[in-house]
């Protein structure tokens, strides 16, 4: 599907779902901003989309994903084949789901409903991928030791994990290091730490150490 049939499709399933879907997202949805999201400017979606390897094959689970927007844009219009999990703490998001994925002849994926400030209900070694985006992170700023041990039992070995943070607390030197010893002290390995071009953001890609046992 080409990008521009994608933009339609995801237009009109936003208008027709307006009054639901701004009522559980707390503010008036504009279908333009998912179309941003997906073109060019914002640039930590922009930096997301560079970092992602060949994910054809692969398990992946997105963690706060709503009702899926970047798994259905990826497998429509990308055309990457890959088993998607989209994870949320909010029913309501998910509940769309199923039609979101079907308004693109897409068949819909597993939709599992829980908070990244509980343990993860996954099998150990389950998935190849975590993503996890920047708003979603800013939640759970005071407890990443927690979230990454969680992730990093339910990654494979070599299992990649890609996020990005929007907040400034981590904008100076001292403060990214202590993330990135934090990262490798639940047993991941950074492959890449990017400033992001827009004065706040940053983003990580990294994998799970294979000489780390998941606790």
């Amino acid at each position: 599907m080409n990008p521009k049939r994608f933009k339609k499709l995801h237009g009109e399933f936003l208008r027709s779902n307006k009054d639901k879907i701004s009522q559980f997202w707390g503010y008036e949805i504009n279908p333009r901003w998912f179309n941003r999201v997906l073109s060019d400017p914002i640039p930590r979606y922009r930096w997301f989309r560079s970092v992602l390897p060949d994910i054809n094959g692969l398990k992946i689970l997105d963690l706060c994903g709503a009702f899926g927007m970047f798994g259905a844009y990826l497998k429509s219009v990308k055309g990457y084949s890959f088993e998607y999990t989209c994870f949320d703490k909010d029913e309501p998001k998910l509940e769309f789901g199923p039609e979101y994925f079907k308004a693109f002849g897409l068949k819909p994926p597993r939709f599992v409903l829980g908070n990244i400030y509980n343990p993860l209900q996954f099998m150990n070694d389950s998935f190849d991928m975590v993503w996890l985006m920047g708003w979603c992170a800013k939640r759970v700023k005071n407890n990443f030791d927690g979230l990454f041990k969680e992730v990093n039992k339910v990654l494979r070995p070599k299992g990649y994990f890609i996020f990005n943070m929007a907040f400034t607390e981590y904008k100076t030197r001292s403060s990214r290091e202590e993330l990135i010893d934090l990262l490798e002290n639940t047993g991941f390995t950074i492959l890449r730490l990017d400033k992001i071009p827009n004065k706040v953001d940053f983003g990580v890609v990294a994998h799970k150490s294979t000489d780390h046992l998941s606790i």
